[in-house]
């Protein structure tokens, strides 16, 4: 394995590994998502396939994955090669992407917040809309509107800082506190309405905000009160919609 892959693989199994991600992120996404078997999932800023793969195991029938980095891809094709599960791979920037085909069930994980501009934002709505046919949903995970700005060091106990302003449009620079693996991350922070406008805009309705949840597994792994503030103000919010 390539130097690039041993430090997409070490970034990728950490994050995916922090309480936050396992018993929060995952736990809200899934049941936002519900029975995805035997259905054609396109998996939207993909990263190295950490989803995509948990939506093959859960049994869908297709999954096509996509990302704008060729190194994420390759890492996930990589993957793909070591243990086979059917899962396609394209490199494609989401706000510019050629048409993919129809899917039943759309999912973006960590995608939106990445629009510097409320154009970018609207061209990745419409193509995520493109997607999919009338009457099925997109499911996706983006930066918390309400997310805590006002205290760079409130998310530290959660293994990160995040930094912004906080106004419309403003960058917010996610950064590991891993005296291992240090990194930093920059979105966009955009409000609820803008996120909202753009979805009905692309031809989306239904905008449903998931109520933020911890898994059993997590509440007993960590405690409930290690929670506490998390739960008050989660940097990550799930949502769901359908397509008009």
């Amino acid at each position: 394995m390539s130097s690039q892959y041993d430090l997409l693989a070490k970034l990728s199994e950490a994050t995916a590994a922090a309480p936050y991600r396992k018993y929060f992120e995952e736990f809200t996404f899934f049941n936002a998502l519900g029975d995805v078997a035997g259905r054609t999932v396109l998996d939207v800023a993909c990263g190295t396939g950490l989803y995509s793969r948990r939506l093959k195991r859960r049994g869908a029938s297709r999954v096509l994955g996509v990302d704008a980095s060729q190194g994420m891809i390759d890492y996930a094709c990589h993957l793909e090669r070591e243990s086979p599960l059917g899962i396609e791979y394209v490199v494609q920037d989401a706000a510019h992407a050629e048409a993919l085909g129809l899917f039943d069930v759309v999912v973006a994980t960590y995608l939106l917040h990445y629009a510097p501009t409320r154009q970018d934002l609207g061209a990745m709505c419409a193509m995520l809309r493109r997607s999919l046919a009338p009457g099925n949903r997109l499911v996706s995970i983006c930066m918390n509107p309400d997310v805590q700005l006002a205290d760079p060091g409130y998310y530290r106990p959660y293994g990160f800082e995040v930094h912004s302003r906080g106004q419309e449009g403003d960058e917010a620079r996610l950064s590991g506190i891993l005296p291992d693996l240090p990194f930093t991350l920059v979105a966009y922070h955009w409000s609820r309405p803008t996120y909202e406008a753009a979805l009905r805009d692309a031809g989306f309705r239904d905008i449903t905000w998931r109520r933020p949840e911890v898994s059993p597994e997590g509440l007993s792994a960590m405690g409930a009160s290690y929670w506490d503030a998390y739960l008050r103000q989660p940097h990550a919010a799930v949502f769901t919609c359908v397509a008009a």
